[in-house]
């Protein structure tokens, strides 16, 4: 475990919190990294972002833009009219 004390920083509108070589080797994170931020009991929580299953939301959000009319058509198939 990795114990460091660090200030918040502002940057414009927003906050920084800077992160040390070693807790972000101890996170197995890189720069550029996706995380999602979450509070449990007063504690903030890291998370890393599956980056497979982030690729294949993107994916799909893609099929399913190109693919809108077709994907109503065959939701409607099996409807009575």
């Amino acid at each position: 475990m990795v114990t460091i004390t660090n200030k918040i920083k502002k940057i414009g509108n927003g906050h920084f919190l800077p992160l040390s070589a070693a807790t972000m080797d101890a996170l197995q994170l890189r720069a550029g990294q996706q995380v999602t931020l979450s509070t449990h009991d007063g504690t903030l929580v890291v998370r890393t972002v599956d980056d497979d299953y982030a690729k294949t939301r993107e994916a799909a959000a893609r099929v399913t833009q190109r693919y809108r009319r077709t994907l109503v058509k065959l939701g409607r198939e099996g409807e009575t009219v």
